[in-house]
């Protein structure tokens, strides 16, 4: 005859399946990100892109995160900022839409800025970082605006512009709480 499993050997094995998941490094960094993605203004956009990072499992607390969001940024910014360059150097451009490409270029060269100074000064001062790692997005705002009034749509820079918003809200929400 079989003999049953005692119910406190059930009851003990599951415990200490949860505390062990519970307490492991991804389970406390999951737990991170969905606190910082419920502060952000989009939440959904928040858990895709810190997940798009393999880094971010092994985030240990808010200053791993913020390095892991910022440098996202960085890359966004640039990449957004290099499409752009591309469109404002290409001679097939319409001259009338130059002024506003010019005008994004700018915009983008202070938001890939403030990211990489939001991200020097993590550590020795993260007031200053957070207040960079928020202004990183008036650059994505001042491209938005002109292109509004040049009447230029184009989805790959909205996009970017969109994007850089987003990413900028996640550092600043991840950075206040360094302070």
């Amino acid at each position: 005859m079989a003999h049953p499993i005692p119910v406190s050997f059930f009851l003990v094995t599951t415990l200490l399946f949860f505390l062990n998941h519970s307490l492991s490094p991804a389970h406390a960094a999951s737990e991170l990100v969905e606190g910082v993605c419920h502060e952000s203004q989009s939440y959904s956009f928040c858990i895709q892109a810190l997940g798009s990072d393999p880094k971010t499992p092994a985030a240990k607390d808010y200053m791993d995160l913020a390095v892991i969001a910022l440098k996202l940024g960085i890359s966004n910014s640039t990449a957004t900022r290099s499409y752009i360059s591309r469109l404002y150097k290409n001679p097939k451009t319409d001259p009338r839409k130059k002024p506003a490409l010019k005008g994004c270029l700018s915009g983008y060269d202070g938001a890939v800025g403030s990211f990489k100074s939001a991200l020097g000064e993590l550590k020795e001062d993260p007031l200053t970082a957070n207040y960079d790692a928020k202004v990183a997005s008036d650059g994505a705002v001042l491209c938005s605006d002109f292109l509004a009034s040049a009447g230029i749509k184009d989805s790959s820079i909205s996009d970017g512009n969109r994007f850089t918003s987003s990413f900028s809200n996640i550092a600043f929400v991840i950075t206040n709480h360094l302070g």
